[in-house]
């Protein structure tokens, strides 16, 4: 007689499925507080409310969707094409679009967590776990859980969506031909960035490609079609982005960039932190348990298989590649490179969350069958790095900034606009302390920007406003001149502070107004009072007090 219990299928599906649905109410949890709070919620200011999100307003503002990437967008910078605004075409856009910003933002952000705890539990149970242990399917769900709740960088899905390319992929690679890994790849690439995340992908993915062609001494004709269509989708999503690379009839101010050497200390400094803390723009959180496992599990255990041998050599490889971007002997030969494809190829490390995370689960997994009586601990360490992560909510960590109601006040610039009283097509303007996608976000037409890419003659030509001021302070002009992505009127006395808050006067603001006027500029949006009595070439026409007390805007006419 068979001992088979008929029902283990049974429980073991009813464990998945309950297993699964907490970690989404968890994912839901998470996101609540946005939903309670609204707008007035403390979302991230640098890279994103004081850029992506305004670019998106603009868009849906001018009804600029799926626009030709040679349209110009005439209320930024004096015109500039829509492949500079946004590079790119993304189904983000299109839930801005139905949901309004802030809401379009939350609900981005949620899709977001779901793609990843999605991509990185399907890339575990089918390519790297073996869920024949309840531990092995704790461990699965528990680290996409922690992965999906990952601090991700604006509203795409840069770096969540990477498992979803890797699974597909890998599928494709052992023969698995059905069609949802090419509908994975696809939507994959329209909910991402290829100059973030995709380009290091493919070149990954492809490596692995020739690999096998040289090992097997035969081409995996399937593996190369999954290749070959997250190219194609890729090149489709970043149309706008690709014709400005090829047919782009501007000298872009990126030809600009440029940063100081560093010496062999400073390049393993950058290195070693990448390594422990991660980076800005890809966050993984791993140094408070993540990398001591790792570190424990190769003291205790030397003979790991291959593929934990490759993961931890990318992140060391791909933390020195970033650390030794500028490193004085190397830079020379990134910067040639880099005068042939205008990407940053220290951006291997947008991988590196994923591969972190592939690896502890891995690394746990082989803990559990090893140590069996203590499969508590491995529990203990998930919930450990859940509440780490948890800990790192956006919310939580800018609890200091001001809210998204409070950053843009639409409340007072709708007062600017009436003590301006003239349509707000038919007058320019410029802010000084001030974060220009401020202004941006309710409505004006502007001569200043953060923008990624702009005609380097624009820079020229705006550097001429603020040459005097750039001269009086060295950090700002270097800021400029090796950077200039903040095409802002900056002021010697302000600084980079733009939040608009804290600034009571500026006592002398050495601007050529007669060039801002040739510009076209009209009007000049003060966050601090400019007290410069001898200055004949403004005029104080009012000034607007945030309700909140946030901000206070001046507004100036070039006389």
């Amino acid at each position: 007689m068979s001992t088979k219990n008929p029902f283990k299928n049974e429980r073991i599906s009813q464990f998945k499925s309950a297993g699964i649905l907490f970690a989404h109410v968890l994912i839901l949890m998470y996101y609540m507080p946005y939903f309670i709070l609204g707008e007035n919620s403390s979302l991230l200011i640098h890279d994103n409310l004081d850029s992506t999100i305004s670019w998106v307003k603009i868009i849906l503002d001018d009804n600029l969707f799926f626009s030709s990437p040679s349209t110009i967008v005439d209320r930024v910078l004096n015109g500039i094409p829509f492949s500079s605004l946004y590079p790119s075409y993304t189904f983000s856009t299109l839930i801005f679009k139905s949901l309004g910003i802030f809401h379009g933002y939350v609900v981005n952000k949620l899709i977001v967590s779901l793609i990843g705890f999605w991509g990185f539990y399907l890339l575990m149970r089918s390519h790297f776990l073996c869920l024949s242990s309840n531990t092995s399917r704790h461990i699965c769900i528990g680290t996409s859980l922690i992965f999906s709740l990952l601090p991700f960088w604006s509203f795409d899905a840069h770096v969540s969506v990477l498992p979803f390319i890797f699974f597909a992929l890998m599928n494709l690679r052992n023969n698995i031909n059905k069609p949802y890994n090419f509908i994975i790849l696809i939507f994959s690439a329209f909910y991402s960035s290829l100059i973030l995340s995709g380009m290091f992908a493919l070149f990954v993915l492809s490596s692995v490609f020739l690999r096998d062609v040289i090992k097997y001494k035969r081409v995996n004709w399937l593996f190369l079609s999954g290749i070959i269509c997250l190219t194609l989708a890729y090149v489709a999503s970043h149309f706008p982005l690709i014709y400005s690379f090829v047919f782009g009839d501007f000298e872009s101010h990126r030809l600009e960039f440029h940063k100081d050497f560093i010496g062999l200390k400073s390049a393993l400094f950058r290195s070693g932190k990448l390594l422990l803390f991660g980076q800005y723009h890809a966050h993984s959180l791993q140094v408070l348990i993540v990398l001591p496992i790792m570190i424990l599990s190769l003291l205790g255990y030397r003979r790991h298989g291959q593929k934990v041998k490759l993961l931890i050599a990318y992140i060391v490889l791909s933390s020195l590649l970033y650390g030794f971007r500028n490193y004085e002997i190397l830079s020379p030969l990134f910067q040639r490179i880099a005068s042939y494809v205008p990407i940053h190829i220290d951006r291997f490390f947008f991988l590196n969350p994923m591969f972190w995370y592939v690896l502890f689960a891995v690394l746990l997994s082989w803990f559990a069958n090893k140590f069996r009586p203590r499969k508590w601990v491995v529990y203990g360490v998930i919930i450990i790095q859940f509440m780490f992560v948890v800990r790192s909510h956006e919310m939580w960590v800018n609890r200091k900034n001001p809210s998204f109601q409070d950053f843009y006040d639409t409340e007072l610039f709708e007062s600017v606009k009436l003590i301006i009283d003239k349509p707000i097509d038919t007058y320019r303007i410029v802010s000084i302390g001030l974060h220009p996608a401020v202004t941006h976000y309710n409505g004006f037409s502007t001569l200043d920007g953060y923008i990624t890419s702009y005609p380097l003659s624009y820079k020229h030509e705006f550097r001429e406003v603020i040459k005097d001021e750039l001269n009086r302070d060295s950090s700002i002009k270097d800021y400029y001149d090796n950077w200039g992505s903040r095409c802002y009127v900056f002021s010697s006395e302000i600084g980079t502070n733009f939040l608009g808050n804290g600034l009571e006067s500026i006592d002398k603001l050495y601007l050529d107004y007669e060039k801002l006027y040739d510009l076209g500029c009209n009007y000049i949006l003060s966050a601090a009072r400019i007290n410069d009595d001898e200055n004949l070439k403004i005029e104080l026409v009012g000034n607007v007090n945030s309700s909140k007390g946030f901000m206070n805007v001046y507004i100036y006419r070039l006389v």
